[in-house]
């Protein structure tokens, strides 16, 4: 689901719904939108990214991209509708620009091609005080360019149920191993198939499921007398499903210790390696991001993988893409790998060449 995170590349979006050989790519400048937003019920602050698409017959697009008025609209006036199951308007929230580089988030530079950096504009919501996205109720983001006279929203969306409790008729995020103290990793037992294995019920919205485990490594070099603490994140399964529905995320014990090689790879020369605790996280995203990824996987590949082809686009108006969605994540903070599994990493062919230390 981390996947799912990743903010859409611009190039990507501009995908056109066409796939005639006679399409001008130059063709006369209008405004053209791209919009992406990924809400949590649990953050205290919600942000947008709204840009613009920019292309000239007679301009690189190098050089415009250096210019941050190629990207961003000057003013726009957005706001969150909170709607009711009638589809009335229940409240309306305004979204105020913001300086994403000041909020936390900097916008990395394009390698020498003198890419901006700054402003890195974006759009904040910050409900007031008590409050905060209700799967109760479904929001559309509406966006109106006062300039242009153009006004752009998504379609209606629920925002995942990020509430963690035991009661799964509400359509919680309910995942039993996290509710007990003590819980432990175990991928001792690699014979017969043995498995790693989370179960849990599905929140209201939901719909994609992954399964990440953080491990915390602490690296010591010996000649040095250094240490250095590193993470690796193991996506060990994904999952469609329905909302209320239950899941079930596994994995071979067998793939963890492939995945630790690939990951950190031999220890190096006087390096003794010490595994620490890990956090556990189950990601869910909502049926816009799940149909977002499906149509970008069926784009990359097959006969046609070189066409221009649609894109999968949650926002209407007349020249505006881009996908709102939601997702929510339950986690176990400071997850205990067992040491059966650390002594099996110590002698497993795969990992034995690592430098891992009992505990």
């Amino acid at each position: 689901m981390r996947k799912m995170l990743i903010a859409m590349g611009l190039l990507s979006a501009i995908a056109i719904t066409s796939c005639k050989d006679d399409f001008k790519v130059d063709a006369p400048y209008k405004n053209i939108t791209f919009v992406y937003a990924i809400f949590n019920m649990n953050d205290t602050a919600h942000y947008v990214r709204i840009q613009k698409a920019f292309l000239d017959e007679n301009k690189s697009a190098i050089t415009m991209a250096q210019n941050p008025d190629s990207s961003f609209y000057p003013t726009l006036d957005v706001t969150m509708q909170e709607l009711d199951n009638s589809g009335n308007i229940r409240a309306t929230y305004p979204l105020n620009k913001v300086d994403m580089n000041l909020e936390g988030f900097q916008k990395d530079p394009a390698g020498n091609q003198g890419f901006f950096t700054s402003p890195n504009n974006g759009y904040k919501l910050k409900f007031p005080v008590g409050k905060t996205f209700d799967p109760a109720y479904q929001y559309r983001l509406v966006i109106n360019n006062p300039v242009t006279g153009e006004k752009d929203s998504s379609d209606v969306i629920g925002v995942v149920n990020a509430n963690p409790e035991k009661n799964t008729a509400n359509g919680n995020f309910y995942v039993p191993d996290f509710m007990r103290a003590g819980y432990t990793i175990d991928f001792s037992k690699t014979q017969y198939k043995q498995s790693y294995n989370i179960i849990g019920s599905t929140p209201k919205y939901g719909q994609w499921l992954e399964g990440v485990i953080r491990f915390h490594v602490i690296e010591k070099n010996e000649a040095a007398n250094t240490t250095k603490d590193i993470y690796v994140d193991y996506d060990f399964a994904t999952q469609i499903t329905e909302q209320f529905k239950s899941f079930s995320l596994s994995t071979y014990n067998s793939n963890f210790y492939t995945f630790l090689k690939n990951e950190l790879g031999a220890a190096p020369a006087n390096t003794l390696r010490y595994m620490d605790s890990a956090r556990v996280m189950i990601y869910c995203g909502s049926t816009e991001l799940y149909n977002y990824q499906q149509v970008n996987a069926a784009q990359n590949g097959g006969l046609l993988g070189d066409q221009i082809k649609p894109i999968y686009t949650n926002l209407k108006g007349p020249n505006v893409y881009g996908m709102v969605g939601s997702r929510a994540i339950a986690i176990y903070e400071n997850a205990w790998v067992n040491n059966q599994t650390i002594d099996s990493m110590r002698v497993n062919p795969i990992t034995a060449d690592m430098g891992f230390q009992p505990r």
